[in-house]
Parts: C-alpha cells; structure tokens; sequence
C-alpha cells in the first residue's frame, strides 16, 4: 500500500489544492477525457517487513479476531519464529515530548507510518485509529497505544504532525503519539521497519508504505496489517485494531473490545461498466430522513465521498455546490464516510452552498462497497444505475462541467461542445 503527496517546490505551508493521494491497492479509476481522470491501478513494492517470513493466516490464531476481520486488516501474524524484538527509536511526539517505543513495554502498541500532510489514506486511518480508541473502552485505553512515525521528511517539525492530530481529533486522545524528528532519525526508523519511504525534492512527492505493525507487551513484533482501501470500512477495521492489541496482552489483562467483526462481502465493489450497489442512508443533520439512491434511477447521478476531516474534500465542496445549480439534469449526492464531527460536515456543506443531499455513513460500510481508497472520491452513475466514471482526488467546477458534459450531454447545458 502505498500512499503519495504532492506539494509546489519550496513551499512550507500546506498547500490543500495541490496534495494529491495514490493509495496502491485495488484502486480502480475510470476512463476520463484528455487526460482529466487518469486511470491508476498502483501496487506497492516491499512487501511484509524485517527480513521476516511471516505467516499468512487464513485462521489468525487470536482468541479474538475472526478471519473476516484478519482478512479484511489483511493481517499477517510472525510464526514459525518470526516474532523478534521491535526495534527503538527515540523521537518527539505532537506535544513536543521525548517518545520512545520502549516507553511503553507493559502495553500493546498499534505502530503505523504516517504522513503528516495527508488528507485522505491517512485520514482513513485517522478514523480507524479515533473509533478503535472508542472500542477499546476506558480500561482497555489504558493498555494499548497508538504510536505513529511521521514518513514526511519535508515537513519532520512538531508542529506539524501536531497539527495533523489535532485536525483529525486525534489530539485529544491520551494515548496516541505521533512521533517526528531529525530526517536522519525518521530515516532510521523506516530502515529498521523496512517501511519504504520514496521522496522526490523537486515536486515534494512522497510515496510510503502503509502499513501497520503490532507490538505486544514485552515489545516483540507479533503481527503486520496494511491500511487503504480496506481501512475505509471503519467499524470492523477499527474492530480489528483494537481487538488486534488486546489480543497481545497476557491472558489476565485482556478486556473486551466493542464494535463488529468483518463479514465477507458480497458487494460488486462499484466496479466501471457495472451496476453501483444501492444503497438507503441517514441524510446528515436531518434526524430520522433518509437517502436512498434508487430515488434518482433514470437519471444520471455523481456520487462524491467526503469528509470534513479531508481537506482536499473541503477545496472541493463549493465546486460540487456550484456545479449542481448549474446542471440540473444530474443529480449530485455526497456521502460523508465514518465522519468523527457529523455537525462540522453540516456546518461545512452549509458554508459550501451545497443544497444537494448529503447521506451520512458513519460506519464507512457503503464506501467499503464501493471500494473507495482516497477521499475525495467521486464516481458517475448512467440512468441505468452503471458507474462510468471512478475518480480518486479533487476536481474543479471546470472539470465537472467538462466530464458531465462528455458522458452526458443532454443533461448538460452546451455539453459535449
């Protein structure tokens, strides 16, 4: 799994329009005009981690973990001797504090790698981490930290991973650490990890690995897990990490974990040139309404997923609003996947002009269906219901226009000139 950004040359200020996210796998993109909406089908080099041969299990192995959920973390747990100590670092968290892994021998530690000017693959894992920070309950907080290595080598001050935890409501969470340092020191860690980290200085792009590993509480790595697509199905996946955890502790200080297991999915996955899975969902702020896309079958229909902790989704909102005035012959819904602030996406769709209606997936289960990898992203739906686009990134009112009047014109005014 691979996750990418992109910044202007020479900048220090995070540059939302500009950051452009590839997660690597299964992400599918439709065929665009004049190269408006590439198409990327990316797969991430490295593989599992530390010269280990890991054992892939189909059957995970943990008390807790069922093999829906060890398939959906795509977890793998180091057997047959794999397991060895987890390697140090000392760097300095989002407060400005010394952090270490070792600090925390006695507990379970969920360790990712992470890019403190991601708006979408991290962000997903944001929600997984703030929802799983929620299963865990009070007694289980207290026995298991989430500990993040900045893979940003562009932007290693304080500030800003302490900026990215704050944006993503992970500031307040006592036991998440999001750890920086001299570029020579997070250079060390990705090296120890095998986490591959590709930086280019002349376009500020970065490409890493996006994975998860666990260390249980006598600091040996036990297991590894990727995060992407599969992260968006919030309430199962944050299941899975917290279950994960718990599930290496001793016996004794084991505690229950709250939230679903996986099931196996049976959905198309909105896959291009097939029929999008319906779907009925909560309006956002409406209380009991609901919104159910078979409501707009015989028209063509964008589907645009968001949440308000992405910023690129914001630069957007007003674009889709505008849009949506303009062409009426096209109905416009957005989906607000597993949101950690419901009144914030309210707030900020108000702000945005947006009148079309706005369906509110707080597990991120309808995303998961249609195997939604970065936010935003945003699909085209024929009359017949069939996805003829698949858009991962931002787009503009000019591209909107220029793609809905291509695929369908006479629902566009001057569409197709």
């Amino acid at each position: 799994m691979t996750d990418t950004t992109t910044r202007p040359p020479g900048t220090d200020q995070p540059a939302g329009g500009s950051r452009r996210r590839r997660a690597a796998l299964y992400l599918l993109v439709g065929v665009v005009l004049a190269g408006l909406l590439a198409g990327i089908l990316a797969s991430a080099g490295g593989g599992r981690r530390h010269g280990v041969t890991p054992l892939v299990v189909s059957s995970p192995g943990l008390p807790g973990v069922s093999t829906a959920t060890a398939n959906l973390l795509s977890l793998s747990v180091f057997g047959n001797g794999g397991s060895r100590p987890a390697p140090d670092f000392h760097l300095t968290d989002q407060n400005g504090q010394p952090v270490s892994l070792s600090e925390f021998r006695g507990k379970a530690v969920v360790l990712s790698f992470n890019d403190d000017q991601c708006v979408d693959v991290c962000t997903l894992l944001a929600q997984d981490i703030v929802r799983a920070d929620q299963y865990l309950g009070p007694v289980g907080r207290s026995r298991v930290v989430f500990l993040s290595v900045n893979v940003n080598p562009f932007y290693p001050q304080v500030r800003y991973v302490r900026q990215w935890s704050d944006e993503h409501d992970l500031g307040g969470l006592p036991n998440w650490f999001f750890a920086t340092g001299p570029v020579s020191a997070l250079q060390a860690v990705w090296k120890a990890y095998g986490v591959y980290v590709g930086a280019d200085p002349k376009t500020r792009t970065v490409t890493h690995g996006a994975v998860v590993e666990f260390v249980d509480s006598s600091g040996r790595l036990r297991a590894g897990a990727d995060f992407g697509q599969n992260a968006v199905d919030v309430d199962p996946y944050a299941h899975g990490l917290a279950q994960t955890a718990v599930d290496f502790l001793p016996a004794s200080e084991r505690t229950p974990v709250a939230g679903p297991q996986a099931t196996a999915s049976g959905g198309s996955g909105a896959q291009l040139s097939e029929q999008a899975p319906g779907f009925r969902l909560p309006l956002l702020g409406s209380g009991s309404a609901t919104f159910d896309l078979a409501s707009d079958r015989g028209h063509p229909v964008v589907v645009n997923f968001w949440a308000s902790s992405c910023v690129d989704c914001r630069s957007e909102l007003s674009a889709f609003a505008q849009v949506a005035r303009q062409v009426p012959g096209v109905r416009f819904v957005g989906v607000d996947v597993a949101d950690p602030s419901a009144s914030a996406a309210l707030s900020l769709a108000r702000a945005a002009g947006v009148t079309y209606p706005i369906a509110e997936d707080t597990s991120g289960r309808v995303a998961a269906e249609y195997q939604v990898a970065d936010l935003p992203t945003t699909l085209f739906l024929d009359p017949s219901g069939t996805v003829v686009v698949r858009h991962p990134g931002t787009l503009t009112a000019e591209n909107l226009i220029y793609a809905l009047g291509q695929f369908f014109p006479s629902a566009v005014p001057g569409g197709g000139s």
